[in-house]
């Protein structure tokens, strides 16, 4: 059975807990108990009502986030395999040019990418290279804060992330946990906004209220429950409002079933990208996701062709291959995945056969309405175009990333939600 993905301590940090949408029998439970105590009104009661944010039409724009939480090795994923001083710095860890899958003369992919490359080929992803920020900091947390943020204005610190401030700014973004949906118990800084708060489903709902439905007396009574009228139990308010709760876990229940219905993959990463396809085919008004896949802090027992980050890159192939499997038809030109982590690695390999906290890496955009290609710049590894002790040089702020995808692909206003005005790229050929 698959595990949920290692989260690093610096993530933990930056991830707060998400709308409790209390889909078991226990936390209606617990909220009986709050309401016998005469406090005031349970935050589960209040999320309930809103598990159901304004189904999507044609024109709706969805976005799926894939972290690479650990600091991925772009050197290793988009590989310069015309560059000798690439095979000098990595004698051990770095892939042949005849093991690369080429996107242009002397530009690879890593071999364990083989889908997401028939994908490029088609013209459906979107290579943003030496993507990062100056003056580059080294640690998890630092810049993992920044790219979670992404705020370039004045002010030193902002609580919120670029994604959750994007949500704050659509219809009735306080009592809508589903316009973004994280699959964790928490949610990362980059959705947390000022009035929106995320939603976190777990990857099994087995244990839900109301999900058992195989046997006819179990569909009878839960249809019975989800038909009635609570509005007046004799129960006094509180009897009424518990009571209506109930009705309600039906309901969402009822309504969620379908996503997780079927077969599911082993591994936690494909398994995410597989309940995001399922959660968008049955419409329930979520605008963005979060997946996240862990693991890439490789000091050590790196690989090239083969080993540990071949493994990572092999399921991240396999999870973006089997999200659009899963995604019907009818919503594959309406999403976009795209991928982030806070830094790239050094050039140059360690004595474990690893790699070191870098700078720059590349950014994939995936999706039927990306223009697909090469963007930015390939970053030199000669010692002379080497900065900050030996590291690549950063030729895209991520924040151009983002502002690319706010106005061009979700319609918003970037200058307001990244506080400062960014280059826009050219990988958005339409919208919805």
């Amino acid at each position: 059975m698959a595990m949920t993905e290692p989260m690093t301590p610096e993530r933990r940090r930056l991830t707060v807990p998400g709308a409790d949408l209390g889909l078991s029998r226990r936390r209606l439970l617990q909220a009986g108990a709050v309401g016998a105590g005469g406090v005031a009104m349970s935050p589960l009661l209040s999320h309930l009502e809103a598990f159901a944010a304004p189904a999507l039409g044609p024109h709706d724009p969805i976005v799926v986030m894939v972290e690479f939480d650990g600091g991925n090795d772009g050197l290793n994923t988009v590989i310069p395999a015309s560059s000798g001083a690439y095979y000098d710095k990595r004698p051990t860890i770095g892939i042949r040019p005849s093991h690369c899958l080429p996107l242009r003369t002397g530009v690879g992919l890593h071999p364990s990418l083989y889908r997401l490359k028939d994908r490029y080929d088609r013209g459906w992803v979107a290579v943003v290279r030496g993507v990062g920020y100056k003056p580059p900091d080294f640690s998890h947390f630092s810049s993992m804060a920044y790219w979670m943020q992404g705020w370039g204005g004045a002010t030193a610190s902002y609580p919120t992330g670029w994604m959750g401030r994007w949500a704050d700014g659509l219809a009735n973004s306080e009592k809508e946990s589903l316009y973004q949906v994280v699959l964790d118990s928490g949610v990362p800084l980059h959705m947390v906004g000022k009035k929106n708060q995320p939603a976190g489903l777990p990857l099994w709902i087995g244990g839900a209220f109301g999900i058992e439905r195989d046997e006819a007396h179990e569909t009878r009574m839960l249809q019975a429950l989800a038909s009635m009228n609570y509005s007046d139990t004799g129960l006094g308010a509180w009897g009424n409002e518990i009571a209506a709760t109930g009705q309600t876990l039906v309901q969402i229940t009822g309504k969620i079933k379908p996503a997780y219905a079927g077969t599911f993959p082993d591994d936690s990463f494909v398994r995410q990208m597989v309940l995001a396809a399922k959660l968008i085919n049955t419409n329930l008004g979520i605008r963005a996701i979060n997946t996240r896949i862990g693991g890439f802090d490789t000091h050590s027992g790196q690989g090239g062709r083969t080993g540990g980050h071949a493994n990572l890159m092999r399921r991240f192939d396999e999870g973006v291959h089997q999200f659009f499997k899963t995604l019907a038809t009818s919503w594959r030109r309406q999403v976009i995945v795209v991928t982030f982590s806070e830094f790239g690695r050094r050039p140059e390999e360690n004595g474990d056969t690893g790699t070191d906290h870098g700078t720059s890496g590349p950014v994939f955009v995936i999706g039927e309405r990306v223009r697909g290609g090469l963007y930015g710049t390939q970053p030199l590894l000669n010692d002379k175009d080497l900065v900050d002790y030996g590291n690549l040089k950063s030729f895209v702020d991520f924040r151009s990333v983002y502002a690319t995808i706010l106005r061009k692909w979700l319609r918003a206003d970037d200058r307001q939600i990244l506080g400062k005005q960014y280059e826009y790229l050219d990988f958005i050929a339409s919208t919805p």
